[in-house]
């Protein structure tokens, strides 16, 4: 059966209506309920109305899926400012383990007949929930989810929080998230749900895709249209830099900065000429920056572009690589920003490459040799990859990419090839063909991420292209004078490079004593799944930022469920130590999941 990311796509049901729930419906969904929570599943006594409902009713809103005009799916929706929430029956407020809030809605009653339930009516119910969601301005979702079926629900994002309650002869499990979560995690259903639009009769007082709604005209940070990444830590620190002094006290491990200084003449000269540096225009085309990379890594300074970090890359760049709709071939897991920029930039037909762990999440070259009779536009590699650090040797990668489709163009995201060695950088090879580039950032194996410096390296034609639509003074100054003293000392950072790899295997080793699974790959961080007594990856980490230490979420990373996965990046000794004492309280101090509540006699969650 073929697939998208990780849900089966079935044969296309026609004639599904999604709508609010008519006065009409509601009595339908009430019979229902009652043959569905006090028939089928025993959660509930059978009564002589053959009929459920609850208080809640009185204000919840129902959307429901409907051939003509019988209720075959249905899902209740709390809003907030309301008297009660279906949580109230099993816990009080002051023990919730997310704030009650304006922006707080609950997802309740997700039934489909049984008739229905190989086709599309929940997936159909779960898209309206989250436009529904998106346009009443919602910031968090909470959701009962019967025990069965929990994976619907993780499938859009929401997290399980290790609470668990018994309504009858029922199990519900608590499970939360943000919108910006759902966001992120729905994106992979994306293509599938344009696919269903045609086929789907919607008669929602809400447009059916998030592009087609006044809201889209607000500012970005208020459409959760933003790739997640790391940087929690400056909510310690302040990201208006008021307490810079606390830089000492907390832990960045949520990103992948370097745990040493630049080179020591990158410090001095810099220190020297700062008050200069800071108040003069730099270079307009980084002119000495790329002289100094084409010497340094043996390439023409005519096949070099600079940028502002690789993330500058990728938006100026690839829209000159693809076309809306264009195929495109990811890695999963991956680095977030490729998805994002294809779901939301330059929206293109996105297929994975599904990566393992009992596999050791290796990159498979036979695999994506196989894969590339599939005719794909372009192919992005992160190598090593973010988030498992997983490698392909240069050698082999080259034979793959000269057997490769003359039309498919390959992204090879070198980010971290210098933590593993400069001589598996492809960036020589890339300069010989007419679709290969590679993107260099400087950020992390150069200790320069604040400076945000990097670049590409490909065939002089694509160069060429990418160049006309680079602004004039596109690195700053203390960025080019960074990049260029960096590079001139080589030394300095293959030391850097041993000493990184020592460091992790040591943190490695500590952290499989505390019972997690270690994926050590060859870059500055370590991919782990925690041990199931632990609960889920996202209350650990919250639990771990109360004490300093920021830990990195890889759920964006993937379209699968990831519940137990986390990303760590190596530090120095001292502030490795300080990480596996945080952990090993963390371990110490957790509450055993599975906390039962006694349920009352309502339909609870569902």
């Amino acid at each position: 059966m073929p697939t998208v990311g990780s849900l089966p796509v079935r044969r296309q049901h026609a004639g599904l209506c999604v709508r609010p729930a008519t006065p009409q419906d509601r009595r339908q969904i009430y019979r229902q309920r009652h043959r569905v929570y006090a028939e089928e599943l025993g959660q509930h006594h059978v009564n002589g109305r053959g009929e459920l409902s609850d208080a809640l009713d009185e204000f919840n809103d129902y959307v429901v899926v409907a051939r003509e005009e019988t209720v075959v799916g249905f899902l209740s929706i709390t809003p907030p400012g309301q008297s009660a929430y279906s949580l109230d029956k099993y816990l009080q407020r002051e023990d919730w383990p997310f704030p009650v809030d304006a922006g707080l809605y609950e997802l309740r009653l997700l039934t489909v007949v049984a008739a229905e339930r190989n086709g599309p009516g929940a997936l159909l119910l779960m898209h309206a929930a989250r436009r529904y969601l998106q346009e009443h301005g919602a910031t968090r979702v909470m959701a009962i989810g019967r025990s069965e079926i929990l994976d619907l629900y993780l499938r859009i994002g929401l997290r399980r929080l290790g609470r668990e309650f018994a309504s009858g002869a029922v199990k519900y499990e608590l499970m939360t998230a943000t919108l910006d979560e759902v966001a992120r995690c729905t994106a992979e259903f994306e293509p599938l749900i344009r696919r269903m639009e045609s086929r789907t009769n919607w008669q929602m007082d809400i447009p059916y895709s998030v592009s087609d709604s006044p809201a889209t005209q607000l500012p970005v940070s208020e459409r959760s249209r933003t790739c997640y990444h790391g940087g929690a830590f400056f909510s310690a620190i302040g990201d208006g830099f008021e307490a810079l002094d606390r830089r000492t006290e907390v832990i960045n491990s949520d990103v992948l900065d370097a745990w040493f200084p630049p080179a020591p003449a990158v410090l001095d000269e810099l220190g020297i000429h700062l008050e200069w540096i800071l108040r003069t225009s730099p270079p307009t085309h980084c002119q000495g920056l790329i002289r100094e990379i084409s010497s340094a890594r043996c390439v023409p300074e005519q096949c070099l572009l600079p940028g502002a970090g690789s993330s500058d890359l990728i938006y100026r760049s690839i829209p000159h690589l693809v076309k809306q709709g264009s195929r495109v071939l990811l890695l999963d897991p991956t680095y977030g920003e490729y998805q994002h920029f294809f779901d939301h930039v330059m929206p293109c037909e996105v297929e994975r490459l599904i990566l393992h762990p009992e596999d050791g999440f290796v990159v498979g070259v036979d695999e994506i040799e196989k894969a590339l009779r599939n005719a794909y536009d372009l192919v992005v590699l992160v190598n090593p990859n973010n988030p498992t650090g997983m490698h392909i040797p240069r050698e082999r990668l080259e034979g793959l990419l000269e057997g490769a489709p003359a039309s498919t163009r390959f992204w090879i995201d070198e980010a971290y090839v210098d933590f593993v060695s400069p001589t598996e950088s492809l960036e020589q090879f890339a300069v010989t063909t007419d679709n290969v580039v590679v993107c260099k950032s400087m950020s992390k194996a150069y200790a320069l991420s604040g400076a945000r410096v990097g670049y590409l390296c490909g065939p002089h034609r694509l160069i060429d292209e990418f160049r006309a639509k680079t602004p004039p003074w596109v690195v700053s100054l203390p960025a080019q004078v960074a990049g260029v003293l960096a590079l001139r000392d080589p030394d300095y950072y293959q030391a850097r490079y041993m000493d990184t790899r020592r460091l992790k295997t040591a943190l490695a080793g500590n952290l499989q004593k505390l019972g997690f699974d270690v994926w050590p790959g060859a870059a500055n961080f370590l991919l782990c799944r925690i041990p199931p007594h632990m609960g889920d990856a996202a209350s650990l980490i919250d639990r771990c930022r109360r004490k300093g230490l920021f830990l990195r979420d890889v759920s964006s990373m993937t379209a699968r469920r990831w519940d137990r996965m986390l990303r760590v990046a190596v530090k120095d000794c001292a502030t490795n130590e300080r990480m596996i004492e945080i952990l090993r309280h963390q371990i110490e101090d957790v509450r055993q999941p599975g906390r039962r509540f006694a349920g009352a006699s309502s339909s609870g969650g569902e």
